[in-house]
């Protein structure tokens, strides 16, 4: 896992510019654009609101994941040679007309990224705060995927996580498909980069070498924005709540009983629909079966998911290991 402050800003970046809404906060949202220098927000502000969803991963401020210290992210930005940002964008573009929004850093690219450097470093030097107080939700989702990591639960975790790219039946499933998306691992790590930017901040890459990288919302965004729901004001300390969620976790433990979802639901006291959604992304990944009998369908236990239960229901909660690793390009 990544802390990754860059992959944050530029999420918030894209949001504030209106080019992909990331789910940020108003307040947040005002704070940040209240500070950005108009003239640097006019220059790069056609290509931040574009829909275009690549963009090279030097100016996603992502192009090293091994990276957790802001400002030396701002200071590679101010070393990146202009030339070698345009011409990664003119290959890209190679086929087919180049979009309008990126003609100002083909024509312009020194000044461009001057203005860019300005904008990001104006909006990190507002943001900062809320980042720091990013830090413990980034800590508990870094001791989840520990667990996760160490107790072979990494399948279930995957599948609920709130990306783009869908984990299904072993396989990762890109939204964006494309002859340079790799989505066969290969021997490449997969490193997951929670965002403290929005309740609906993606983004990923998968034409890098050296790694696959998946960004989505931080769990529990909400205790340092604002929104408290009944969902974040308690986790608890189970790890098998902590890798799969408290929902899954509470199926997972009933199904040794063979219930009916509907039964379930009326137990569970939530909606048969979110049962039979939970279920679905369990089975997915092998940790139940879905049986019907007769007019009603039964969970039935399988091997894996009895033994992931049994493994986590006494596991200590360990400290999660960062598991950080560093051309490439980023969707958002």
């Amino acid at each position: 896992m990544s802390r990754h402050p860059g992959a944050t800003l530029f999420s918030l970046l894209k949001d504030i510019f209106g080019g992909h809404s990331h789910g940020v906060p108003r307040l947040w949202r005002d704070a940040v654009r209240r500070v950005l220098p108009a003239d640097a927000a006019a220059v790069v502000g056609p290509l931040l609101r574009s829909r275009a969803c690549w963009i090279p991963d030097r100016l996603a401020l992502v192009h090293d994941l091994d990276a957790s210290d802001m400002n030396a992210l701002l200071e590679e930005l101010a070393g990146i040679d202009p030339a070698l940002v345009a011409a990664e964008v003119a290959a890209f573009h190679s086929v087919g007309s180049t979009p309008p929004e990126w003609r100002t850093l083909l024509d312009q690219p020194v000044s461009f990224l001057a203005a860019y450097r300005s904008v990001a470093s104006a909006a990190w030097h507002a943001f900062a705060p809320l980042w720091r107080e990013a830090d413990l939700l980034m800590g508990r989702e870094a001791e989840r995927v520990g667990v996760a990591a160490v107790t072979g639960g990494l399948d279930g975790l995957l599948a609920g996580l709130d990306a783009d790219v869908r984990y299904r039946a072993g396989a990762l499933q890109l939204p964006h498909p494309c002859p340079t998306h790799l989505a066969d691992l290969g021997g490449r790590p997969l490193v997951l980069v929670p965002l403290a930017s929005g309740y609906t901040a993606r983004m990923y890459s998968a034409d890098r070498d050296d790694a696959l990288w998946i960004a989505y919302p931080v769990p529990g965004l909400g205790r340092i924005a604002g929104r408290h729901g009944g969902a974040e004001q308690k986790t608890g300390t189970n790890a098998l709540s902590l890798v799969l969620g408290p929902v899954r976790a509470r199926i997972l433990r009933h199904v040794p009983h063979r219930p009916a979802v509907g039964d379930l639901a009326r137990q569970l006291h939530i909606g048969v629909s979110t049962v039979t959604y939970h279920c679905q992304q369990l089975e997915a990944t092998g940790l139940l079966q879905r049986v019907r009998h007769g007019r009603e369908v039964r969970l039935h236990p399988t091997e894996r998911g009895t033994a992931l239960t049994h493994l986590l229901a006494a596991a200590p909660i360990v400290p999660g290991r960062d598991e950080d690793v560093s051309g490439g390009s980023t969707r958002a």
